[in-house]
């Protein structure tokens, strides 16, 4: 009877240790869902100040494997708001830039909004993801002299992919029509001598020597 009434008594305690236990984890995972609320609301604001910024979108949590973003579901989210941000950085106005630091960032916003366009979530948000690679393509027309022509198909296909998945797309409807009026200028240039040799010159008006921003 004694050792009924201790085995009773250990499973109690047992059970009140497990119980706080589980209260402990779902208060922090509240926190963490609240850091995160605060933190897109409050890093959207210093984004438009200080895009420069490196810890925007990462409030500091202190459940596993960002438990409370998955939880609020925002995962997408942030991840296309780095996109942006990234893409913002590259300078896309800039049409003469040509350094080693902004080819790196224009590398990284290309990399990130790839992952967007080509994954299996929201449609309107993968459409703008591929949207803006094509403005970012535009862009590099502007400063790059080699491939060209590749160049300028991966621009189209882009701006193509991102109307199917959203035909109410204007911006890439907008660029679009950008990207056709340079394909035509790029292939009277390559007929008159091959590629062009300086940024800005012949056939190279449009959004991607420097009124891409009128397009996205």
């Amino acid at each position: 009877m004694r050792q009924a009434l201790l085995t009773r008594r250990a499973a109690l305690v047992v059970g009140a240790i497990g119980c706080f236990a589980l209260a402990a984890v779902l208060l922090t995972l509240a926190l963490d869902v609240t850091h995160w609320n605060d933190a897109m609301r409050a890093d959207d604001v210093r984004y438009r100040a200080t895009p420069e910024a490196t810890d925007l979108w990462q409030p500091a949590t202190a459940m596993p494997l960002d438990a409370g973003r998955t939880l609020l579901g925002v995962r997408d989210d942030v991840d296309f708001r780095r996109a942006v941000r990234a893409l913002r950085l590259a300078r896309l106005e800039d049409a003469t830039a040509g350094d080693a630091e902004l080819a790196l960032r224009r590398n990284e916003a290309q990399a990130r909004l790839e992952a967007i366009a080509g994954g299996d979530g929201d449609k309107v948000r993968r459409s703008r993801a591929a949207g803006l690679l094509g403005a970012l393509g535009l862009a590099r027309l502007a400063s790059e002299t080699q491939e060209r022509v590749a160049l300028l198909e991966a621009t189209i296909g882009n701006l193509q992919f991102a109307i199917a998945l959203d035909p109410g797309n204007e911006e890439a409807k907008f660029n679009l029509e950008l990207a056709i009026q340079r394909g035509r200028g790029l292939q009277l240039t390559e007929g008159a001598g091959g590629t062009n040799p300086s940024p800005g010159g012949a056939g190279s008006k449009g959004a991607g020597a420097g009124d891409a921003g009128t397009g996205y």
